[in-house]
């Protein structure tokens, strides 16, 4: 194989790795969400016209409890 079939395979790889993102905001519970940032948890709220209220980590520190109100 040489370089010009060799970079279009690299690159596809690239954009596929870079697009697979995790859910964003997930359930945990009735009214309680979890997101992987407080950017995204106060985002989340915002959309909704309302304000993010903090709940701590989430288990295994893999994100933040919130809710909105």
């Amino acid at each position: 194989m040489n370089w010009r079939t060799l970079f279009p395979l690299a690159f596809a790889l690239v954009i596929a790795g870079c697009s697979t993102a995790p859910n964003e905001i997930t359930q945990v519970r009735e009214g309680v969400l979890r997101a992987v940032t407080y950017v995204q948890a106060a985002d989340y709220c915002d959309a909704r016209s309302m304000t993010p209220r903090w709940l701590g980590k989430a288990p295994a520190e893999q994100g933040v409890l919130f809710q909105c109100y």
